[in-house]
């Protein structure tokens, strides 16, 4: 069983993972620079403002689910945090912690999005390795980590996302094309229209004749 983040615990996670593949010589991270990080204007989706009572409620049910890691080394001022997302995902696999990284910290992508946007975590070597990735995880008979998003209209590629806030949206039905009018059909709406009409001005006529 998926274990499941809420949307600001997903950004506390996967911002330490960010940093630390991207900012080795600062990581661990201390609360100051956790906040900066999951409060960045870029790489973000949606941004946050979050406050330190905010970030302070979501370290905490990390640390509870084992998922990040409070540590203070002697003669250190300040706690710094350190992040175990392979305990989330059972794996260490890199490029399966890239991605999925990417998918925490920006919402759905597609596959060429990802593959763009994890440069810095992880090298895949085609969009097509991305794809074949995230199709794994989809197929996973128990507990699949991502979703295929329904593509939206005006959408060329095909969206992904991770599973681990909540489920994925179900698809609407398609909703049927309006069939146009025949000529013939057309003809006959005409025709009907102008015998009511002169249905109506039979009873008009006689509604006007004397008693």
């Amino acid at each position: 069983m998926l274990t499941e983040l809420n949307l600001i615990e997903a950004r506390v996670l996967g911002s330490l993972v960010e940093k630390s593949l991207t900012t080795r010589e600062q990581y661990p991270l201390t609360f100051n620079a956790l906040l900066n990080a999951c409060n960045q204007k870029t790489s973000r989706d949606p941004v946050m403002t979050l406050d330190t009572e905010a970030l302070g409620k979501a370290v905490k049910t990390l640390i509870e689910k084992g998922l990040v890691e409070r540590q203070q080394a002697p003669g250190e001022r300040v706690p710094k945090f350190r992040h175990y997302i392979d305990r989330l995902l059972n794996s260490a696999d890199t490029k399966l912690i890239g991605a999925i990284t990417v998918l925490l910290l920006r919402g759905p992508q597609t596959p060429g999005e990802i593959k763009g946007r994890s440069d810095r975590l992880c090298e895949f070597a085609s969009t097509a390795e991305v794809e074949g990735l995230l199709q794994e995880l989809c197929s996973r008979a128990e507990d699949p980590m991502v979703a295929r998003l329904p593509r939206q209209a005006g959408q060329k590629e095909t969206r992904y996302m991770h599973l681990f806030s909540g489920a994925a949206p179900i698809a609407e039905p398609e909703q049927a094309a309006p069939v146009p009018a025949s000529p013939d059909r057309l003809v006959q709406l005409e025709k009907r229209v102008e015998a009511l009409e002169a249905l109506v001005k039979t009873h008009e006529e006689r509604l006007a004749k004397p008693l």
